[in-house]
């Protein structure tokens, strides 16, 4: 009890660090120049602008006469002065129809402005220090290299993206509730790194399918009675072979408790079997005749109708690529305390006769559980086979289980390693517990703060470690205290980097410069190696520099930068949110679900791993997929559920991020394609252009448009740009979007334009128009020309990749403060091959990265 009332006080006392530490001293103020603006922007404007935005037109709702001044340190005046930038630099404004200024009158007024808002930035940044919160992947990741515990974090708030990732400093805020909430952390993360007693015994059961195919069914483990339900599925020899999903095929084990928590291990005895590709027709043959017999039995007038669709259904299954089937896979639920959670899902290798033995690694607590596997292998649903797919005498993968097993909780050593890492061997725990205490506590402190600890600091912690121990006489249980309070610290939870307000900017000290590289490049704590180099003051060196980053990148632990850069950038953390309706888009499911986010990932890992050119993010000429993508893709050959580097054959339309089928999902309505989704995904993560916001109140496309429901989205979209105030965006957005026609909604290559029963082609159904004119007047049509079209002005790409670099390492968004340093990195890209690695030497080695 005095345990948790002193460190929920440290909970209140923290969360005012948290304030206090973030207010800013004397803010410095902006001096707006008056007679430069008159100087170098009014005549400008008079003669080129104003004419369409003043007083008289004021086309958009913007008055160059009015909405202009020279006050850059306003946060409206500066986006609008924005905007001009970017109009003049594009050669959109003026329109082509009216007088266009010289090039030294445009470059002179961009020169201009560019300067004054730089000048308003540095002045606006100066005043403001803005410390970053770990978000929580990096909260996982930093108690995983602490303590060594796999934390889960999923129950912590959703940390909000700003500029397009979710570790920038200004949105990640704290409140009372979620400082609880690491209280809570801490003291559950504790509770399993540190373990007390003799190490718990080990279970090992093994159920065997053939116990029973009901709920009455029951086998006695531990003195209890668990369920074992192997369902209704077919038997062999001492096997179940599950052929399709339903819900009374599964094999479950039910209503155990474990009496230990910790980490198991579940094993699935495993064989299958997959059909060949005459396998399948004879089946579905069989089911086609059985069906023209009886209908020809019951009316043999209707032969000349039922004879031609028997052999359309057999032309169906003789031609359709998804029957040449791949591995069977089945799908692993685990149940605990009510709520189920898949822990797996896997294809089975191993060909019948043969097995292969699974195995999945979960937590279990000690509240009611369960297990469950299903059949996952999809098929899709078409008119020709959806009435047969759930017959066993249907030819499709098969899985063969002759067992599942659940062993734990295992320890790789005892005491734990967590355990020893937190409280090592020592003579001083016997003879003199507070200086164990203390020599526990500093180490601890400073790898949790990322920094040599103040004396200061560690006497206030081993203060707490004595007030507990006089009450529990325990060095186990009284270490938690100062331990937790390190972990509910501003210096553990937030990457601290105080500076003093009278500097403009402050070089980092070695310690700040080797968090702020591991979490750029490792979303977690600097490891032992870091921490040397810190020490002994080799960080400032550039070859040392380099030598780490080269270092961290070959390191497993750098596929956070994987996931958390390229997986945000890419967008792939919306890859199901609105996924394509399944029964327009049938070929899409939960397994080509989880492969077209692991491509993508891929594909990135890819050119940073073999220091590719970036170019390939535009085009490339291989793909990096598995044999379920193969398939999807139209691509021979892959086998395996594994990802690979596979080079392109002729005809595949795929290469680069825009021919990936996440891209294309979730740039798609669920239920047809959107070419302005799609252009606007290129503008905002290949182009980094925005492209604006829509006009308000304009509706999608005018809905009493006579043959609506039959045209295609192309001219849908052309209606839509009949209205005037429409036209402007989207004559810069479509035209990208348009040269991805060819890819439905789910990312499928296609010829035509389905208008059947859900989505199907037929014969005379619409060919797609991939085709389109640039804002600058290049023609394109399709996607290997729009890939060649960006390949040409590939400098929007280097800048675009480059700004979204700098705004995920130094978790803030960009300004125009920071374009030298941009035009820096992209110059560093362009003399290294466009490599990946070059980018990120560039960005640690910029003055904003290695500044505060």
């Amino acid at each position: 009890m005095m345990q948790s009332r002193l460190l929920r006080c440290l909970i209140a006392g923290s969360l005012t660090m948290c304030v206090t530490s973030v207010r800013a001293e004397s803010p410095a103020t902006f001096q707006p120049n008056q007679e430069a603006f008159q100087q170098n922007a009014v005549g400008f404007l008079k003669q080129h602008c104003v004419r369409c935005h003043g007083p008289e037109e004021a086309e958009g709702e913007f008055r160059v006469d009015t909405q202009l001044t020279a006050a850059f340190d306003d946060l409206t005046t500066s986006g609008k002065w924005r905007e001009v930038v970017n109009v003049l630099n594009s050669h959109s404004m003026p329109p082509e129809e009216e007088p266009q200024p010289k090039g030294e009158e445009v470059a002179k007024i961009v020169d201009w402005i560019t300067a004054e808002m730089i000048r308003a930035e540095e002045v606006k940044r100066d005043s403001v220090i803005i410390l970053r919160r770990m978000n929580r992947d990096e909260y996982h990741n930093t108690i995983r290299d602490l303590i060594g515990i796999d934390y889960d974090t999923s129950h912590f708030p959703q940390d909000p993206p700003t500029g397009g990732f979710d570790n920038n400093g200004g949105a990640l805020t704290i409140s009372p509730l979620h400082m609880e909430q690491y209280y809570d952390a801490a003291q559950e993360i504790l509770d399993e790194a540190l373990v007390e007693g003799e190490q718990p015994p080990a279970i090992q059961w093994r159920f065997q399918p053939e116990s029973g195919h009901s709920d009455s069914n029951r086998v006695e483990y531990d003195k209890q009675r668990l369920i074992v339900n192997s369902g209704k599925n077919r038997e062999d020899g001492e096997t179940i072979v599950m052929h399709h999903n339903s819900w009374d095929r599964t094999f479950n084990v039910r209503d155990f408790a474990v009496k230990n928590p910790g980490k198991y291990v579940v094993r699935v005895r495993v064989g299958g079997r997959v059909p060949s590709r005459e396998e399948v027709v004879k089946s579905a043959t069989g089911f086609l005749q059985k069906r023209l017999d009886e209908a020809l039995a019951k009316n043999p007038d209707q032969e000349k109708w039922k004879r031609p669709e028997f052999e359309r259904g057999v032309e169906h299954f003789q031609t359709y690529p998804d029957y040449d089937y791949g591995r069977p896979r089945l799908k692993v639920t685990q149940h605990l305390g009510g709520q189920p959670r898949v822990i797996a899902e896997f294809d089975v290798d191993a060909d019948l006769p043969e097995f292969q033995t699974i195995e999945i690694e979960t937590d279990f607590s000690t509240e009611k559980a369960g297990l469950t596997i299903e059949y996952a292998y999809d098929i899709p649903r078409e008119l020709e086979n959806f009435w047969m797919q759930g017959h066993d005498e249907f030819a499709r993968p098969e899985a063969a289980i002759d067992w599942m097993e659940l062993e734990g909780p295992v320890y790789p050593q005892w005491p734990t390693a967590s355990h020893v890492r937190l409280l090592p061997d020592s003579s001083l725990r016997e003879s003199d517990p507070r200086e164990y205490a203390r020599g526990v506590i500093t180490t601890f402190l400073q790898r949790a703060y990322r920094r040599p600890a103040d004396p200061a600091e560690i006497e206030k912690k081993l203060a707490l470690f004595d007030q507990a121990y006089e009450q529990t006489k325990s060095i186990d249980l009284a270490i938690r205290t100062p331990l937790t309070a390190i972990m509910i610290s501003p210096h553990f939870l937030y990457l601290a980097e105080p500076t003093a307000s009278d500097e403009k900017a402050t070089p980092l000290d070695d310690y700040q410069l080797a968090s702020r590289l591991s979490y750029f490049l490792w979303s977690s704590m600097p490891d032992d190696e870091l921490f040397r180099a810190a020490t002994a003051g080799k960080l400032r060196d550039p070859k040392e520099l380099d030598r780490q980053i080269d270092r961290m990148l070959a390191d497993p632990k750098s596929e956070a930068l994987v996931k958390n850069f390229a997986g945000q950038w890419l967008s792939l953390r919306e890859v199901g949110a609105n996924p394509p309706a399944a029964e327009l888009f049938r070929r899409y499911d939960r397994h080509l679900e989880t492969s077209i986010i692991a491509e993508s990932l891929g594909f990135f890992r890819e050119v940073l791993q073999n220091d590719l050119s970036v170019a390939n993010f535009i085009d490339s000429d291989f793909v990096v997929i598995n044999e379920r993508l193969a398939r999807f893709y139209g691509i021979d050959g892959v086998e395996g559920d594994e990802l690979r580097r596979v080079d392109l054959p002729e005809g595949v339309h795929r290469g680069g991020v825009l021919t990936q089928a996440s891209m294309l999902s979730i740039t798609s309505n669920g239920t047809r394609t959107s070419p302005v989704k799609r252009g606007v995904w290129i503008l905002k993560n290949i182009l980094g252009t925005d492209p604006g916001l829509p006009v308000a109140n304009v509706g999608e496309i005018a809905p009493k448009v006579p043959g609506i429901d039959k045209a295609t989205v192309r001219q849908r979209l052309e209606i839509h740009r009949e209205l005037a105030q429409c036209a402007r965006c989207h004559n810069k957005i479509d035209p990208l979007g348009f040269a991805l026609e060819n890819f439905d909604g789910s990312g499928d290559w296609r010829e035509r334009e389905g208008h059947g029963y859900q989505g199907r082609i037929g014969p005379n159904d619409p060919l797609i128009d991939a085709s389109a004119t640039l804002p600058d007047g290049t023609k394109i049509d399709g996607i290997e020309s729009l890939q060649a079209a960006l390949l040409e002005n590939q400098d929007l790409f280097l800048r675009c990749l480059s700004e979204k670099m700098f705004t995920y390492a130094l978790g803030r968004e960009m300004s125009i403060v920071d374009r030298p340093q941009i035009d820096e990195a992209v110059a560093a890209m362009k003399s290294s091959d466009k490599s990946l690695r070059s980018l990120i030497h560039a960005v640690v080695h910029s003055p904003s990265f290695q500044s505060k």
